[in-house]
């Protein structure tokens, strides 16, 4: 799934540990009892989990939810390296809200209670897309609860296409008709100085996979126990973002902060995210829609989505199975999607009116589903991710030929998943 971010004003309000919402009204239970959530996301996400604390404590009124949000600023790999140190500092949260990234690693490791029967218990899960379930299982049990999703298209500021006369992208578009479109909506000074960019070439790995995935290949096989990285699609696909840097410079050289408010400001016209940005982009008053990502081979994109997990250690579980039945629910689902969170993984709320009220082709989201992949996310994600990402930089940055990023690349992987491979022995 991809980085999310919190307003300054939001992050020094929520970082901390102990933000407790509480309500009391209609008591159903007399259950006392502490609990700790560990959530993840930005302003939508909070707002929505701290209404769905309060129903919850309609039924409980005498258990305390103690939550801490995580921006998850430094991506899924330094997540699962925190959330690893609170287990073995025997300091775990009860619940913990995480994302397709991190479930093999924890799954792996037993870190979490199978939720199976706790499935079967609740019949409004049919109101989830399937796929969000088989993709949250492993080896025949399910661990996480699926909530918001984000699938990667292309976000593009309408005005700047009406300003070059520029055709809205069409669905069926190819990486040509992408590649043309980019060009025309570069803008030079009179000195040749770049002062819009058609597209942003991504830097994060999150972000890229569309562009694999599009050419028919992955920088990992099939089932993530090996690199495909000699793939000479993935070459392709690399070189393809590294023309349209180097040759066409239609994009900036991917550095380490991402570009969103040179989008919201209207300096880049196209940039790779997920539902996420409507956030920000309803904030901004942005005049934006967004696209289905251009095919080389089809138009398959990449897929990435949160949970909810039961801690193993957790005193609790079944107050803590209670809380996540509140967390996915229909309220709070169709409150963070509509707030500009990530997509509901409830059809109901994806079809809500105030989910497809922005962007005008919201209905995209859910409807491009069916040709989605996961991304990549193999129990050494923090290796791969930081392998892949660092080779993929200095390619982007014209410091070292693809050819020999490619090769590099690829043992570095094979020598982490034979190391994967010697922990499970």
């Amino acid at each position: 799934m991809r980085r999310r971010f919190l307003s300054p004003l939001m992050l020094s309000l929520v970082l901390a540990a102990g933000a407790s919402f509480t309500g009391v009204s209609y008591a159903q239970s007399n259950e006392s009892a502490n609990l700790r959530l560990m959530a993840f996301g930005s302003d939508a996400q909070l707002t929505a989990v701290k209404h769905a604390i309060a129903r919850f404590n309609e039924k409980y009124p005498n258990v305390k939810v103690d939550v801490s949000i995580d921006p998850i600023s430094s991506g899924w790999g330094d997540y699962v390296t925190k959330v690893m140190s609170q287990f073995n500092a025997h300091n775990a949260y009860d619940v913990y809200g995480t994302a397709i990234e991190t479930f093999r690693t924890f799954e792996s490791r037993k870190m979490f209670v199978p939720l199976n029967d706790y499935i079967k218990k609740n019949p409004g899960f049919s109101d989830f897309a399937p796929s969000l379930f088989q993709q949250a299982s492993y080896q025949g049990q399910t661990y996480f609860i699926p909530i918001g999703w984000n699938n990667i298209m292309i976000n593009y500021n309408r005005a700047l296409f009406k300003a070059a006369g520029v055709d809205f992208p069409k669905q069926g578009w190819t990486w040509n008709d992408f590649r043309e479109t980019a060009k025309k909506l570069t803008v030079k000074d009179a000195s040749g100085n770049v002062k819009q960019y058609g597209y942003e070439v991504p830097n994060q790995f999150f972000f890229v996979q569309p562009w694999f995935y599009s050419n028919g290949t992955s920088i990992l096989n099939a089932d993530w126990t090996a690199s495909n990285m000699l793939d000479p699609k993935v070459t392709e696909s690399l070189q393809f973002l590294h023309d349209l840097i180097h040759v066409d410079k239609v994009s900036p050289i991917p550095g380490k902060d991402m570009l969103d408010n040179q989008y919201f400001a209207g300096q880049i016209a196209m940039i790779s995210r997920g539902h996420w940005i409507i956030e920000n982009a309803k904030k901004a008053n942005l005049d934006m829609d967004v696209a289905i990502p251009p095919s080389k081979v089809d138009d398959t994109t990449v897929i990435g989505f949160g949970g909810y997990g039961v801690a193993s250690t957790s005193q609790h579980k079944e107050l803590a199975q209670a809380l996540i039945t509140e967390l996915t629910s229909a309220e709070t689902q169709k409150e963070e999607g509509e707030l500009g969170g990530g997509v509901p993984g409830r059809k109901s709320a994806a079809e809500s009116p105030g989910f497809l009220k922005f962007p005008p082709s919201a209905a995209l989201y859910y409807q491009t589903l069916p040709h989605t992949k996961p991304v990549p996310s193999p129990a050494n994600f923090q290796e791969v991710e930081k392998i892949f990402i660092r080779y993929y930089d200095a390619m982007m940055a014209d410091e070292m030929p693809i050819p020999e990023g490619v090769k590099r690349c690829h043992e570095e992987l094979q020598a982490s998943f034979k190391r994967l491979a010697a922990r499970k022995q």
